[in-house]
């Protein structure tokens, strides 16, 4: 059974192969969506989330959201007309929630990928602390040792 990530794509390369878009940044634009995060959708570096697939069917409403979330169905509805209808632009605050989801996940993303750095930073701060304090051990002795070795020629 195809994943849905590869129906997202099969979905979207019909809305080409039909001339109802041209390019996947027409379809992104359209969903309200940022272009390259269509294209992390669709390579795998982002999640495809219940909303997306929502907006993929809402630039054009044949498209059966069943068949892309869960594979069951056709990709194209029984009763779907032949003509792309007009699909109302979407209103700005929406285009914005979208941007503001994006955003979300994208911190959500680095926050995880962060974590690990920080624990890996707080141990290496810890390291240098420690050799610092050694060589500061290691001069102090060193200078003990100078001032024996300078007492002794006299």
């Amino acid at each position: 059974m195809d994943s849905i990530r590869e129906r997202v794509r099969q979905a979207m390369e019909w809305l080409k192969d039909n001339k109802l878009f041209n390019s996947n940044r027409a379809i992104a634009e359209k969903m309200g969506y940022n272009p390259s995060v269509v294209s992390q959708v669709i390579t795998g570096k982002s999640n495809v989330s219940e909303r997306f697939v929502k907006s993929l069917c809402g630039v054009y409403p044949p498209l059966s959201f069943e068949w892309i979330w869960s594979g069951e169905g056709r990709m194209i509805k029984e009763t779907a007309p032949r003509q792309q209808e007009p699909v109302p632009e979407p209103p700005q605050m929406d285009r914005f929630s979208y941007i503001l989801a994006d955003m979300a996940e994208i911190i959500k993303n680095m926050t995880a990928f962060m974590g690990p750095m920080n624990n890996r930073l707080e141990r290496m701060e810890k390291r240098i602390d420690e050799q610092a304090k050694e060589i500061e051990r290691l001069r102090s002795e060193l200078s003990v040792k100078e001032k024996a070795a300078t007492s002794r020629k006299k």
